[in-house]
C-alpha cells in the first residue's frame, strides 16, 4: 500500500493527537477554577468530543484500488483507541460503500490513553491540585514547562511568593533560606520565577543569572578585571604581577602605568611581551566595554585593544571605543590577516551592523570580511597570530 500513504493511517490519528499534547492543549483543557492576568494568553484547551477528519480514497480509486480501499478500511476499524465515524459513498461500480471519514475520541482520557500519556496527566492534575489559586494561570498558559519541572516546581513556587513578599532583597540568590531552594534551582528556572512574580510579564529579559539578579534586587557576584603587569617597576598592585580584582577595586588604584594593552584570549594575556609602565588586562572576550567603562584612569593612558580578526572582534572594537573614544586597535590590520592566511579559520555566524567607531582603515578590513572579500566568513583568531609578530607589535608600542 505503498501509493495509499496520502490516506490517514490509524498511526496518523495518533500523531495529531500527539500535537494537541505538544501544543499543551490537551493538559490546558484540564485546568479549571482560575484567573488569569491581564494581558497573558491561556492555550485554547483542546475541545472533546475530538473529531478528527480522515483523508480518504477518492471516487476514481474506489474501483481502480479496490483491494487497497479494503485494507485501508479494514486498518481503522480494528485501530484501537477510537471510534470511527463513517459515511455511505456510492460508485456507479461497486455500489454503495461504508467508509471512514472521521477518528472520534470522545474523551480527554482516550486521547490520553491513545499516546500514552495518561501518566503524565495524572502528574500534571497533582501539580496543579497543590498549586495556590493564585498560580494556577501558569498552568494553562505553560502547562508543559510546568510538568517538566514538576520535581521543583514546589520549591519554584516557594522563591516565586517569597520574592512578592520581599522585593530587591538585597541579599546574593544563595543567602535565600527555604526548603529545597538553592542557587541551581533559580538560576535554571528564572524565567518561570519572573513570570510568576509579575504574573506573566517578567520586567526584563532573563537571559543570564546575572539579568535576573539585576531586574530582582538580588545582589550579584562581583565583576572582576584580570591584569598582568608587563613591568615589574610599575606593577599597579606591588610585589604582583598577576592580578584580578573587583572592578571598583580596580577603579580606586591609582597606577603609574602609561599604557594599558586589553586582549581578548587569556592565554595571550599570560604571554604579552614586557612593554614599560604598560599593563595588560583580559578583556573576556564581549564583556570587555562593559568591564572598563567603569575604570576612570583608563581614560590618562595610552589605550590598545587586540581581539579576533573577525566581525565580532571588530564589533567590540567598536563598542569599546564607544566608552573609551582613544582605543587604537593592534594586530588587526589587513596585513595582519593577509600574513596569516595559513592560519584562517571561519566565523559560523557573523555580525554584520554599522559599527560607527571604526577608523577607515579598521572599517575596510571589517567590511571585506562582511562581503567574503578574502574567503567564505574568514577569520583570524588571536591566540593563532603567530608571536614573533605579536612581539614587533609589543616592541612598536
Amino acid at each position: 500500500m505503498a501509493s495509499a500513504r496520502r490516506w490517514t493511517r490509524p498511526e496518523d490519528v495518533r500523531a495529531l493527537v500527539e500535537k494537541e499534547w505538544s501544543s499543551g492543549r490537551l493538559l490546558a483543557a484540564r485546568v479549571h477554577d482560575l484567573t488569569v492576568p491581564d494581558g497573558v494568553r491561556a492555550i485554547a484547551p483542546t475541545s472533546f468530543p475530538l473529531r478528527l477528519r480522515l483523508r480518504g480514497p477518492g471516487a476514481a480509486e474506489l474501483g481502480a484500488r479496490f483491494d487497497d480501499v479494503r485494507q485501508w478500511v479494514a486498518r481503522h476499524e480494528s485501530a484501537r483507541g477510537y471510534r470511527v465515524e463513517t459515511q455511505v459513498r456510492t460508485s456507479r461500480a461497486l455500489g454503495a460503500q461504508t467508509l471512514p471519514v472521521a477518528a472520534v475520541l470522545d474523551t480527554d482520557e482516550a486521547a490520553l490513553h491513545l499516546i500514552g500519556r495518561s501518566r503524565d496527566a495524572a502528574d500534571f492534575d497533582r501539580l496543579v491540585a497543590t498549586t495556590p489559586r493564585r498560580h494556577r494561570w501558569f498552568a494553562a498558559t505553560h502547562p508543559l514547562r510546568m510538568l517538566d519541572i514538576s520535581n521543583e516546581w514546589a520549591a519554584v513556587l516557594a522563591v516565586a511568593d517569597w520574592m512578592r513578599q520581599n522585593p530587591s532583597p538585597g541579599l546574593y540568590v544563595r543567602q535565600v533560606d527555604l526548603p529545597g531552594v538553592h542557587t541551581k534551582v533559580v538560576e535554571r528556572h528564572r524565567h518561570t520565577i519572573a513570570a510568576l512574580v509579575d504574573e506573566g510579564r517578567p520586567r526584563s529579559r532573563m537571559s543570564t543569572l546575572r539579568a535576573f539578579e539585576s531586574a530582582y534586587g538580588y545582589r550579584s557576584r562581583p565583576a572582576l578585571v584580570r591584569f598582568r603587569a608587563l613591568d615589574p617597576t610599575t606593577a599597579p598592585v606591588t610585589g604582583l604581577e598577576d592580578v584580578a580584582l573587583p572592578v571598583r577595586e580596580v577603579a580606586a588604584l591609582r597606577p603609574r602605568v602609561s599604557r594599558v594593552v586589553v586582549v581578548e584570549n587569556e592565554v595571550s594575556m599570560l604571554a604579552f611581551p614586557q612593554v614599560a609602565g604598560s599593563v595588560v588586562i583580559w578583556g573576556a572576550g564581549n564583556q570587555a566595554p562593559e568591564l572598563l567603562s567603569a575604570i576612570g584612569w583608563l581614560h590618562d593612558v595610552a589605550l590598545h585593544y587586540w581581539g579576533d580578526v573577525d566581525t565580532h572582534g571588530f564589533a567590540i572594537l567598536d563598542r569599546l571605543r564607544g566608552v573609551l573614544p582613544h582605543t587604537q586597535s593592534l594586530l588587526m590590520d589587513e596585513a595582519t590577516l593577509l600574513s596569516h592566511a595559513d592560519r584562517w579559520s571561519r566565523e559560523m555566524e557573523q555580525t554584520r551592523r554599522d559599527l560607527p567607531h571604526l577608523t577607515d582603515d579598521e572599517a575596510k578590513v571589517y567590511g571585506g570580511l562582511c562581503a567574503d572579500r578574502w574567503g567564505r566568513q574568514l577569520r583570524l583568531e588571536q591566540e593563532l597570530v603567530r608571536f614573533r609578530a605579536v612581539e614587533a607589535a609589543a616592541g612598536s608600542l
